[in-house]
């Protein structure tokens, strides 16, 4: 095993965690900045109404993932082709089976929609470079960072977790901001029941 999966959550009134992390102004900036902008059809500009797409909810749960990269993965990338390969896979894997488990707890609480950690990843080339629609509507969701929120001080303030950037080499450990919103506070029992399968 190249790593390990640590998950964190927390939870937060939509209202107060948007008054806390999110500045579309500020944030807007650097997605106009990337490579994936208006390319992604989960990436900005958004195809939505994000205003009154967020204020269905009233509660956001936080799930992040730690994952730690064992030693010998971070000396044997040593070439920066190495580092974005192998960080790219390790990190799609991770993203690809929380978005599943994250969709599989939307059916247990009803009203509910997830958020993923940047953009959207489910097809090889995504439909929106040739204008067309997406091709997983029903899979696709949008990033906590597309609608503005600031991911290093929520991960820092809601899981315990600073971010490390990957540059010349493989970091220590990657994370993964994801979310799940509710128009209810999801009860405690229900994140145990459901534990080991976001895990």
């Amino acid at each position: 095993m190249d790593y390990s999966v640590e998950y964190r959550k927390n939870k937060m009134p939509m209202e107060l965690f948007r008054q806390r992390y999110q500045d579309k102004e500020k944030f807007m900036a650097y997605c106009r900045e990337c490579p994936r902008y208006d390319t992604v059809w989960s990436c900005p500009p958004l195809d939505i109404d994000a205003e009154a797409y967020l204020s269905r909810f009233e509660w956001i749960n936080v799930v992040g993932a730690k994952i730690n990269l064992e030693r010998h993965v971070t000396e044997e990338a040593d070439t920066a082709d190495k580092i974005k390969d192998l960080g790219w896979k390790i990190v799609s894997e991770v993203k690809l089976c929380m978005e599943e488990k994250l969709r599989k707890l939307e059916r247990e609480l009803p009203g509910s929609i997830s958020l993923s950690s940047g953009g959207c990843n489910l097809c090889r080339k995504c439909s929106r470079k040739a204008g067309q629609p997406c091709r997983l509507p029903d899979k696709m969701r949008y990033s906590l960072d597309a609608f503005g929120f600031d991911l290093s001080a929520i991960t820092q303030d809601m899981l315990g977790i600073e971010i490390q950037w990957c540059r010349d080499r493989l970091p220590d450990y990657f994370t993964l901001v994801h979310g799940i919103m509710t128009v209810n506070e999801v009860p405690e029992k229900i994140w145990l029941s459901i534990k080991a399968d976001i895990k």
